[in-house]
Formats: C-alpha cells, sequence, structure tokens
C-alpha cells in the first residue's frame, strides 16, 4: 500500500475513526485502525467489537492499493500534530507503516488487516433519509438523561422509536425522562431499539462533524449511520424498554411561565449553597411568585425570588438542581414552561413553543 495526501484531506477521517477504538482491551488489534484503498479514496476503520466507524477520505494519490492496520491513537495523534496542509507519504514497507513529510519521518508497527474483526450488519428491517441535524437535534435533547452504570442494562442507553410516522428518542435514569420527536415524511415500520450509551456519546461526535444528509438504517440488533464520509455502526441493547408513557404525570397541571435564563442563574447560584452529594433545591409557589431555597449540612443557606407567571395553588416542591439545569438548557425557548401536577407528583418541563419535547423530573425530598 502506498498513496500521498495533504494532513487536511485525511485529519478528520482519522479523528472520527480512531474514538472508538479500544486501548485497553486483550484483543491488540482493537488498538489498531484499518486503512484500506477502495475506488480510489482510503478508508480508516476502528471498532471494539460493539461499535464500528468508518471513515472516507479523498486522497492527492493512491500509487499503491492494499490494506493494513496500525495503531489507531498513535495516526491520530501523529498526523493531527503535522502543520496543516503539510503534504504527507504513506508506504507499507519491511512491515512497518512508513510516514514521510518534509524532514518528518517515522515507521509505525502493524498487525495484519486479515486479522481486524469487523461488525455484521445484515438484514436491515428500515431505512430513514434525514439531514443529519434533525437526528443531531433528537439525540442532543435527550442523551444526558441516560443511565451510566444502572444494573438495567435498557437505562444505559437511549430508546429510538419508530412509531406513527414519527421517530422519538427517549432516555431515562429513573429519576428523570427525556423525550424529543420529529414527524417522518413517510411512514416507517415500527420499531423500538436501545441504542448503548457510548455509541450514541460517539454518534453525536462524528455527526457535529458532518455536512450531508444521512442514512438511518435500523436492523433487529444493530444500527448504522451512513453518509458520503462515514459508515457507523452499533450494536443494540437486546432488552425491553419500559413503558415510558406512565412516566408522564396526568391530571390538571398548575402552569408556571418564567424566563429560562434568568432559573438557570438562580439555580446555578443555588448550588453553591446546596448540599453537595444531593444538590437539592426548594421550589416555593405562590401568586406570581416563586422563592428558590437551598441549604447544606454546614447550616449556610441561600434563598431568591424570581418574577414568574403562576396563579396555581400555593405548595412547595424540591428538585434536583443538575435535572432541572440539563433540562432547561435543552429548551430552545427564551421562555420554560414547567407544569406542577402536586407537591408529590413529578414535574413537566417544555419549551413554549416546541410540544415535541418534553421532560420530566421526579422529585425529591428536602
Amino acid at each position: 500500500m502506498k498513496f500521498t495526501a495533504e494532513k487536511n484531506q485525511i485529519v478528520l477521517a482519522i479523528q472520527n475513526a480512531s474514538s472508538v477504538a479500544e486501548r485497553k482491551s486483550t484483543m491488540p488489534i482493537l488498538a489498531n485502525m484499518l486503512i484500506k484503498t477502495a475506488g480510489g479514496v482510503i478508508e480508516f476503520t476502528a471498532t471494539d467489537l460493539e461499535i464500528q466507524v468508518k471513515s472516507f477520505a479523498s486522497v492527492v494519490e493512491i500509487q499503491v492499493e492494499g490494506e493494513i492496520t496500525v495503531s489507531a491513537r498513535k495516526m491520530a495523534e501523529l498526523c493531527k500534530s503535522l502543520p496543516d496542509n503539510e503534504k504527507i507519504n504513506f508506504f507499507v514497507e519491511l512491515g512497518k507503516l512508513s510516514v514521510r513529510a518534509k524532514s518528518f519521518q517515522a515507521d509505525l508497527s502493524t498487525i495484519s488487516a486479515a486479522d481486524f474483526p469487523q461488525l455484521e450488519c445484515n438484514e436491515p428491517l428500515s431505512t430513514i433519509n434525514m439531514p443529519k441535524e434533525n437526528l443531531s437535534k433528537i439525540l442532543n435533547k435527550t442523551h444526558f438523561s441516560m443511565a451510566t452504570q444502572d444494573h438495567r442494562p435498557y437505562l444505559n442507553g437511549l430508546l429510538l422509536e419508530f412509531k406513527e410516522g414519527k421517530i422519538s428518542a427517549v432516555a431515562t435514569d429513573g429519576h428523570r425522562l427525556a423525550m424529543s420527536t420529529l414527524n417522518l415524511s413517510d411512514g416507517k415500520k415500527e420499531s423500538s431499539n436501545i441504542i448503548p450509551r457510548r455509541a450514541v456519546q460517539e454518534l453525536l461526535k462524528i455527526l457535529s462533524n458532518a455536512d450531508q444528509d444521512i442514512e438511518l438504517i435500523v436492523g433487529q440488533n444493530f444500527m448504522s449511520v451512513n453518509s458520503s464520509t462515514f459508515q457507523y455502526s452499533s450494536k443494540l441493547i437486546e432488552a425491553k424498554f419500559p413503558d415510558y408513557q406512565k412516566v408522564f404525570p396526568v391530571g390538571e397541571p398548575s402552569i408556571l411561565l418564567v424566563n429560562k435564563q434568568d432559573l438557570l442563574a438562580a439555580l446555578n447560584r443555588a448550588s453553591v449553597l446546596s448540599n453537595e452529594k444531593y444538590r437539592g433545591v426548594r421550589l416555593c409557589l405562590a401568586e406570581q411568585a416563586l422563592k428558590l431555597k437551598t441549604n447544606n449540612p454546614e447550616q449556610e443557606s441561600a434563598e431568591e425570588d424570581l418574577d414568574v407567571n403562576y396563579s396555581g395553588p400555593s405548595f412547595e416542591i424540591g428538585f434536583n438542581i443538575g435535572y432541572l439545569e440539563d433540562a432547561l438548557q435543552s429548551l430552545d425557548s427564551e421562555e420554560a414552561e414547567l407544569l406542577f401536577y402536586g407537591e408529590n407528583s413529578s414535574c413537566l418541563l417544555k419549551a413554549t413553543n416546541d410540544e415535541l419535547s418534553s421532560y420530566v423530573v421526579m422529585p425529591m425530598r428536602l
């Protein structure tokens, strides 16, 4: 294998692929990246056996076709450190991948491409084409509510559901829930798919660098997102997601309207004197008034009054500050709408101009 490329042609493709390489695995090949010439472009592929990313890059010239694997971390750091617009020559010689650029040269150890494992993504059940911004939007609005290390596997991921001509992203850690929905241009086969936490995080990184439409493919036990510059695949969590509709509070709500940035700033100040472990804040509601109260075991406390639009009954309710902040920061409006169903029920948060995204936060005892 031998090819010539400018740094700017390949650095993003290498970064996208290398981020999923498994550096601590007992299988050395998983720390490597597969580099392959195919149809006039270079493919960079990395996997941890759960996620696989294949990135494509056009280069100056391919002199000799072939394939080889090399350390993903070293390849990414090396190419990133070279000057912009630098022309780099790559070639395999005596079992090493040689990298040459001006006065710089390096020889990297390799492992045969024949030993490189790849995910099997066969028998797709549904295919959807959409702007990458749509998928990125619903993932960004929900991913923070995933659990981190819950003993229930389905909470350590995000539900991507196709139902009634809509695609919905839903995440919950058992204390809060985030849901965001988009209407699809055409109906697709209904399905519920749980994407692992790390897979969601890696996909968001790749989508942030993409600038074109994507193809979303869902299979029995995998999901793929493809474009002209990358192919992303992930295994799915094989479990049944709980009936999230039962989490939404029911009844006649008392609605509070408040400036989102004012409430975020007040919560940020309250967090300074909150209990560091539980980070609780008490919301005291009264006619056209909201008071935030917080204290900690050191006998420190803080209060703040906010101007709000509220005409419901007076009561107090406690919440985790971080949960409220995460939900508020995801709202795409200047004004936030908080729906209360009593002092012992969950609170529903929405943007005043968005009926397709909503957040449920359970109360906490303070």
